[in-house]
């Protein structure tokens, strides 16, 4: 059973995950909260928005927290990560050193670069991603949005399928 808490904030990640359609990049959302849900930092996929690879939603989020993640490993406070898809591997590095405590997400990513199950899987950082509570698909209702989303994905134009489908004719037509 979902909190209404988040929901809230999983619904946030959702709308933060619509405007990175909008901008014609990967559709994720993040949202980033303290012990007391109070709303830290949103974020959203901009990797071709900032044509920067490392612009994941999760990372974003993270970056927008600033100070907010050095003060919680001082004063040993946590956090809750909530997201519309799976964390990478690269965003799960970043989950670990962040002082984040609990990531709830909408989609597991089974066919893309899903990271945090893989990782703890592995045996990899066991002693820091034990201590992190994981809750997979809390909502059916929210994960089918988010899978609309994924769909809609499918068919923009920088999706990585269609950017090498232009670069192949392009460079058909060079030579």
């Amino acid at each position: 059973m979902i909190s209404g808490q988040d929901r809230k904030y999983l619904e946030l990640a959702l709308e933060q995950a619509e405007q990175a359609l909008k901008e014609n990049t990967y559709p994720v959302g993040a949202v980033l909260v303290d012990e007391q849900f109070n709303l830290v930092a949103i974020g959203r996929n901009r990797v071709h928005s900032a044509q920067d690879t490392t612009a994941h939603a999760e990372i974003d989020a993270i970056r927008n927290a600033g100070e907010a993640i050095f003060d919680a490993k001082i004063r040993q406070k946590t956090f809750t990560l909530y997201s519309t898809l799976e964390p990478c591997p690269m965003c799960t590095g970043g989950i670990l050193f962040s002082k984040i405590k609990r990531v709830v997400w909408l989609l597991n990513d089974e066919m893309g670069f899903g990271g945090l199950r893989k990782t703890k899987a592995a045996g990899v950082f066991q002693e820091k991603i034990d201590r992190i509570e994981l809750i997979e698909e809390p909502d059916v209702v929210l994960k089918g949005k988010q899978q609309e989303l994924m769909r809609a994905w499918e068919e923009n134009p920088n999706h990585v399928v269609h950017l090498r489908e232009a670069a192949k004719i392009k460079a058909d037509t060079v030579y």
